[in-house]
């Protein structure tokens, strides 16, 4: 796990072929560590944050909440007491399709990670109805409990437990293969020669 947090979420992007992951969302907490945490997904009613708070109560120490909330943003699905209660449950923070509110607390100093699609001061209603451990779609992106989940600054990613051991491995050698390219960058030479054969493709269509 600490490679891929070392490396980020644009690199771990990158080793998995540059398919896939979450767009639109914004980073509400103010630590600038990389998250990779294991997800816990929720799905609920727009609006509603019943299945969220059920969910607190059942996810695991060091899980992410996921919760798709049907990109709305007219009510805010989690706030301070969610966010203090995922902390005394050992959560690693939320990912949620959808508002949150009380931004001030989500950028206090305890390390609990925050993304969500936008804010609102409105509160939810808590009626349900919701799914638990249910796979989900949030940004372009289905993600299932138990999914390694990779998220920071530059945006998040996420793929299947039984990948870990082989996504870190691709990792580890993009981040070997990124430290020779800063090298050579570092000579200044005019010509690098890990961006070559793409500039003498280029060179060869335009004719120059």
């Amino acid at each position: 796990m600490e490679v891929l947090r070392q490396a980020g979420a644009s690199v771990v992007g990158d080793a998995l072929g540059r398919m896939g992951g979450v767009s639109g969302l914004n980073r509400y907490d103010c630590g600038h560590a990389c998250l990779v945490a294991r997800a816990f997904t929720v799905e609920t009613r727009a609006g509603d944050n019943l299945a969220i708070h059920v969910a607190l109560g059942r996810a695991q120490a060091g899980d992410v909440l996921i919760v798709a909330g049907g990109h709305c943003l007219e009510r805010a699905l989690v706030g301070d007491l969610s966010r203090s209660y995922a902390i005394q449950r050992g959560m690693s923070g939320f990912v949620i399709d959808g508002a949150v509110r009380d931004v001030a607390a989500f950028r206090g100093p305890e390390p609990f990670a925050c993304f969500a699609r936008g804010t609102s001061h409105r509160g939810p209603s808590k009626e349900g109805p919701g799914r638990i451990g249910s796979p989900v779609a949030i940004g372009g992106q289905v993600i299932c409990t138990g999914d390694i989940v990779v998220a920071d600054e530059d945006g998040l990613v996420c793929f299947d437990a039984s990948r870990l051991d082989e996504v870190t491995n691709l990792v580890a050698a993009r981040l070997a293969a990124e430290a020779s390219m800063r090298a050579e960058i570092s000579t200044g030479k005019p010509r690098q020669s890990w961006i070559e054969a793409s500039v003498a493709k280029w060179e060869r269509l335009v004719g120059t």
